[in-house]
């Protein structure tokens, strides 16, 4: 086996990037625990994305996309305050992946833990893509996190279905 860098390395920092979705409130959940077990701090962070089309988005819309966002981290952070973790909340502009790496190298973090899509459509896409690129990437260990409600291990309905069919046919 390949030696890692960042094997014996104590967990300090845990960067979860997220977007209010269920995938992203799991990738949370297990960020929580492994913070918990380490005494990690846990770090939310949300991306306000305006650059995949710049000039659809104002000035309106990118204060209103800031102020959502605040509020998106700031109940993340009040919802979890009861946990014995030091949680913070920041927000970025930019590409998803790109800031989440900034932000990581920016301030020293130790471990991703990104949330996985199972459900198809838009948010799989954005999330999905942003979960690769992470993977591809990030110079630190990543934990990718199915979305305990897309099903068995966040496969679409349509590898259910061929898994079922291959099972009946054994």
């Amino acid at each position: 086996m390949a030696s890692d860098d960042h094997a014996a390395d104590p967990i300090r920092s845990i960067l979860v990037p997220s977007d209010g979705s269920d995938a992203a409130r799991e990738a949370l959940e297990r960020a929580l625990q492994l913070a918990e077990l380490d005494g990690a701090i846990v770090h939310v962070l949300a991306v306000v994305d305006t650059t995949t089309n710049p000039f659809r988005f104002g000035v309106a819309d990118v204060v209103e996309l800031d102020r959502a966002t605040r509020r998106l981290v700031d109940e993340i952070v009040d919802a979890y305050d009861d946990r014995d973790v030091e949680i913070h909340g920041a927000i970025r502009r930019g590409r998803p992946a790109s800031a989440t790496l900034t932000y990581a190298e920016e301030n020293g973090i130790d471990l991703l833990v990104v949330g996985r899509t199972g459900s198809g459509g838009v948010t799989e896409t954005l999330l999905g893509s942003t979960a690769d690129r992470l993977l591809r990437q990030a110079s630190i260990p990543v934990v990718v996190v199915p979305d305990e409600k897309s099903g068995r291990s966040g496969e679409s309905e349509t590898d259910r279905d061929e898994t079922q069919a291959g099972d009946r046919r054994d």
